[in-house]
């Protein structure tokens, strides 16, 4: 009969993602997973496989988590500006209490993996295409509803959202001024006028 397993999975994942959005894949060890999640080796192996499908399942775990916190509301079919507002918002609160202290766990790997594993840059890919769409969403129905000026490009400022969102998370994870960011947020948001 096959023991039952004597840990939380969920938990194992979410310090594991913790530890690898701090770190970063290269520089965390399976020493380390194991120390931080307090689960032995062969139990992460048996739970997630080795290292690499470990950090794939974390990522999935940040998407899940973070991505529907922060997209969800702009996904909604009664969003526009103020969701999109919202989020910024959201972003700027946890880079001031430290929850987004290490930038973007998906702007991390995508930084970290470049064009090395396929595999894991396509949740990298993913989650921006998702955030594009979701920004493109609620610009759309910001322009139909009179929110934002009227030739505003819903595509065009999509992409502009999604790589200031991007910079913001490189600025929150060089532990930058909170007034930069706050800059770039101002002004990104202004770029909607």
């Amino acid at each position: 009969m096959a023991r039952a397993r004597e840990f939380n999975e969920q938990a194992a994942l979410e310090r594991a993602m913790t530890l690898f959005w701090h770190k970063g894949y290269a520089e965390t060890s399976v020493r380390d997973l194991v120390a931080f999640t307090g689960v032995a080796h062969a139990g992460l192996y048996k739970a997630f496989g080795g290292k690499e499908e470990l950090y794939q399942a974390a990522l999935r775990h940040y998407d899940t988590t973070f991505g529907n916190m922060l997209f969800g509301p702009l996904e909604a079919e009664n969003s526009g500006r103020a969701d999109i507002e919202r989020f910024f918002a959201v972003v700027l609160d946890a880079v001031k209490t430290e929850r987004f202290g290490d930038g973007c766990f998906m702007c991390n790997t995508a930084v970290e993996f470049g064009n090395t594993s396929a595999a894991i840059l396509e949740s990298a890919k993913a989650n921006i295409t998702r955030m594009s769409a979701a920004f493109r969403g609620a610009l759309a129905r910001a322009v139909e509803n009179g929110e934002v000026r009227p030739d505003l490009d819903p595509d065009a400022s999509a992409d502009f959202l999604v790589n200031a969102f991007h910079g913001i998370s490189v600025l929150a994870r060089c532990k930058s001024d909170h007034g930069r960011i706050e800059n770039a947020v101002r002004l990104s948001l202004d770029a909607l006028e």
